[in-house]
């Protein structure tokens, strides 16, 4: 990939991958930084660069949520690992069920230097309008000038190549019609916010193709001020078509999402594993301060699991976990109630806004699921497969612990395997 790539853990912030792209732009490799904060601290020479990484990452951090959120792009300047600065467009997006943040770096520095020949460009336009001219006819880039009088506006050749549209038709285009309508009220705050004074943008929009169709760009706009009044006057944009790198990136955040959710299932039952059980459970203890009901949990036990594994086999014993994991995803009902595999034949069932009258109806439908699937056990004295259920349930409105709630189900666990398995105990 033509992109710089790594990721980290949301928990502790440790960096747990570099691409080979990232290695090539930088220099690093992993095991350079333990965490982000040393990355930022070590590689950001200035401080606006470090202050906008920091507040743009920490705004999750500081109001977690638990969807997918995303970080726009915002060019940065890195320093590499020879004491060269580069210039790169970095975005990322955390996903808080994987518990990852993965990060983005696309290097642009060559591109900056491009930038800055415009501007000198720019600059000479004022001398020799002609020289100016040429220049942005002859960029790679689409150049759009565009007075907010629209008097004179100018676009260069590059236009034909990214849009399909000739120079005179892209003009006589209202700014409306070039710009997709899901992405044009970002445009007109991006207009407003150059009339205020705020001069410098970074804009990823779709723009209108002849056939009809919608191309994605990347623009760097730049107001200019009318000498006389200092007012601005209008913007110049660096238009560059990015479909490729956005099918890449999309593509990117899909196999990262993917791959994030065969890490949260369990290999042998298919459902949550117990690393994506502590992450629900510890998102339900952030939100459980603010609720005003009850929230409950079940810890099931298979009876003489062990047992059943020497009689049968393995192999059979992975089958019958199958067929417990089926039968509890049965007894519960809402999309909020989370089922994991706890480890070997534990199970967990985390019932939010659950009292405990709720979490023994629940336990119920689970002893009877279990029981009506009837898998023959002759290590059993009931004949076959049953399991033990702990119940425990934490008041709405304290702060909830999660390690005691798991060790009051576990208790009451403890307490049905004594009392004679197959039944439920509350703690």
């Amino acid at each position: 990939m033509p992109v710089g790539v790594s990721w980290a853990s949301v928990a502790d912030q440790t960096i747990l991958f570099m691409n080979r792209k990232f290695s090539e732009i930088f220099g690093y490799t992993l095991g350079d930084f333990k965490d982000i904060s040393e990355w930022v601290e070590k590689t950001y020479p200035f401080a606006e660069d470090r202050e906008l990484v920091a507040r743009t990452w920490g705004a999750y951090f500081a109001a977690p949520v638990a969807s997918e959120y995303s970080i726009e792009p915002m060019e940065i300047r890195v320093l590499c690992s020879n004491g060269s600065i580069k210039t790169v467009l970095h975005s990322g997006v955390i996903l808080p069920d994987a518990g990852w943040a993965l990060a983005t770096f696309v290097d642009i520095t060559n591109r900056k230097r491009d930038e800055l020949l415009i501007r000198a460009a720019e600059r000479k336009a004022a001398e020799s309008q002609s020289i100016y001219k040429l220049l942005l006819d002859h960029s790679p880039e689409m150049i759009v000038l565009s007075p907010f009088d629209e008097s004179e506006r100018y676009v260069s050749a590059a236009v034909e190549q990214i849009t399909g549209f000739t120079t005179e038709e892209y003009l006589a285009l209202q700014r409306s019609e070039s710009v997709h309508p899901d992405d044009y009220e970002e445009v007109s705050w991006i207009i407003q916010e150059l009339k205020a004074g705020k001069l410098r943008h970074l804009l990823r929009y779709r723009v209108l193709q002849k056939g009809g169709s919608y191309c994605w760009v990347e623009a760097i706009i730049t107001g200019y001020l009318n000498p006389m009044s200092q007012q601005t006057a209008g913007y110049v944009a660096t238009v560059r078509d990015i479909s490729d790198q956005k099918r890449r990136e999309e593509r990117l955040t899909t196999e990262f999402r993917e791959l994030a959710q065969v890490a949260s299932l369990d290999e042998v039952t298919g459902i949550a594993n117990r690393r994506a059980f502590n992450r629900a459970i510890n998102s339900e203890a952030r939100r459980h301060g603010r609720s005003t009901k009850d929230v409950s949990l079940l810890m099931v036990d298979v009876d003489y699991f062990k047992g059943y594994n020497d009689l049968y086999g393995h192999l059979p014993g992975d089958v019958c976990l199958r067929n417990i994991a089926t039968a509890l995803k049965a007894s519960v009902r809402r999309e909020a109630d989370s089922v994991a595999r706890f480890g070997g034949e534990e199970f967990v069932l985390l019932l939010p806004t659950t009292d405990m009258m709720g979490a023994e109806r629940i336990a119920e439908h689970v002893l009877r699921a279990v029981e009506v699937m009837a898998i023959p056990h002759e290590g059993s004295p009931y004949g076959i497969v049953t399991v033990s259920i702990g119940i425990a349930s934490w008041p709405a409105g304290e702060v909830m612990d999660p390690n005691q709630l798991l060790a009051r189900a576990d208790r009451a666990l403890y307490q049905a395997k004594h009392g004679g398995r197959n039944r439920f105990m509350v703690g």
